[in-house]
């Protein structure tokens, strides 16, 4: 997902040569690989110049040696030339050859909308998935990056352009002999017909001719002749907490990332009006380019003509430290002579649940780091599974549904010997952490409402629909 911190969109790739020049025209990308996670290369694009892979191999080795692939650097100077930019999807690297100062967000950011894109076309993002559709891989690039630099990544414009992957389009493809991913907007000929081609995609239940470009210019990132049986529209709230809190619960220092997403299957060219409750959290905030900012800046609703289908409608960034985490959790280790302590409760809060009925704690997950010098724990739970895990030193305790009972973990643990004397190493000095993982469901934490959704323009009732999600980032418990 995005980084929540912008302070990062300026920091220096190249520290050394300093900031780039005011006016200098340039390529944000100059190549970009597709690379499983064990360093094999599915897919590279060269936009200003070829890049050689042993330009990737500082990356690539990483990959092969690496347990956990979260851990590596976003960010990899490899020389005073080149940078190399990645992100980790679905077990599939998409990385970024830069060789001049670009902001680093902007190109996760770019990355990113790459691997949606290629999701929304194949249903998936795997090594088979590319190679079975490696000509629409490449016209999507060619479409998204024009000489390094982003041009169309919006989905519905794509679609116009680019025909997603399909049963029909296949057996097409096979009997023609010719390949029909690239929609055109040459009609028919005089006659009406299409030639053999038609007829075949007309028995198969498909059509011939799709027109390119948007509704009109004004709203290209809608496209044309948008018919629904059944017109619906729903927005969806997604947060996710990122924070880190003390032995006391207080939180240090943490933040809540939002988004506001909506799937349109609404005919026509409908107008949409959202109305916030408590819109002020809405302070560092991104929109779709479908969002009129002038009435948002006077109003703070939201009023736009949808893309067709999901899109993200905003998203935003909440730093604060004074969140009210919705469960009461606490954690200890204890070492003594012979054998150590682990302690572990979680509990929903009471105050909270009451006041917001339909929220439902789900999914809860406690990952308990230990010293490296503890071989082995003895665990019981009331409520949930635990179970310690020898290879990674991890206590995992999964409770799942967070509910009213009371949810308690505790065990012994047992320390490792030294080889010398036999006598048991404890880790007195040494400090655990707790990662905490949920799922809630009909609430958002920042307290953000959507008031009412109105939709005009159009000579139908649409059904509407709203729900509120709110997920566990990256949460460090520092424990007693």
């Amino acid at each position: 997902k995005p980084l929540p911190f912008f302070a990062s969109q300026t920091r220096l790739l190249f520290p050394e040569v300093g900031p780039p020049a005011v006016g200098r025209a340039g390529a944000m990308l100059d190549s970009l690989f597709i690379i499983t996670a064990s360093g094999g290369y599915v897919v590279e694009r060269h936009f200003r110049g070829t890049t050689p892979r042993l330009a990737c191999e500082p990356l690539v080795e990483r990959l092969r040696s690496e347990e956990h692939l979260e851990g590596l650097p976003g960010v990899m100077c490899v020389n005073r030339r080149q940078a190399l930019i990645h992100i980790l999807r679905e077990k599939m690297v998409f990385l970024a050859v830069v060789t001049q100062e670009e902001p680093p967000l902007a190109v996760f950011e770019l990355l990113d909308r790459v691997y949606q894109v290629l999701l929304m076309y194949f249903g998936e993002v795997s090594e088979d998935s590319l190679r079975q559709n490696f000509s629409t891989v490449y016209l999507l690039l060619d479409e998204m990056i024009d000489s390094g630099l982003p041009f169309t990544t919006e989905l519905n414009s794509l679609e116009s352009i680019i025909a997603p992957p399909s049963t029909m389009g296949k057996v097409v493809q096979a009997v023609s002999g010719s390949s029909s991913h690239v929609l055109s907007d040459v009609p028919p000929d005089a006659t009406g017909q299409g030639g053999p081609l038609s007829s075949l995609t007309s028995a198969l239940g498909g059509s011939t001719h799709t027109q390119i470009g948007g509704a009109s210019a004004e709203v290209w990132w809608r496209r044309q002749n948008v018919v629904y049986a059944s017109n619906e529209v729903y927005v969806d709230i997604v947060e996710s907490v990122d924070c880190i809190c003390n032995s006391n619960g207080q939180i240090i220092s943490g933040g809540v990332s939002g988004d506001v997403l909506v799937n349109s299957k609404l005919s026509g060219l409908p107008e949409v009006l959202l109305t916030l409750r408590n819109p002020g959290v809405m302070k560092n905030v991104s929109f779709h380019p479908c969002v009129r900012l002038h009435r948002y800046e006077r109003d703070k609703a939201l009023s736009f003509i949808p893309p067709d289908g999901e899109f993200a409608l905003a998203s935003y960034w909440l730093p604060d430290t004074t969140l009210n985490l919705p469960f009461h959790f606490s954690a200890s280790v204890t070492y003594h002579a012979e054998h150590g302590m682990i302690q572990i409760s979680a509990n929903p809060k009471m105050a909270v649940t009451m006041q917001h009925k339909q929220m439902l704690i789900d999914k809860f997950v406690v990952n308990v780091r230990l010293p490296a010098h503890i071989c082995g724990a003895n665990l019981a739970c009331q409520g949930g599974n635990i179970r310690f895990d020898e290879d990674t030193n991890i206590v995992v305790w999964s409770i799942g549904k967070l509910s009213g009972q009371e949810n308690k973990a505790e065990g012994t643990l047992t320390y490792s010997s030294d080889f010398k004397d036999g006598s048991p190493q404890i880790p007195s000095e040494e400090k655990c952490t707790a990662q905490l993982a949920f799922v809630i469901k009909g609430w958002s934490i920042s307290g953000i409402r959507l008031d009412s959704c109105d939709v005009s323009g159009t000579n139908y009732t649409p059904y509407k629909a709203s729900r509120y999600t709110t997920a566990s980032g990256r949460i460090d418990w520092r424990l007693a």
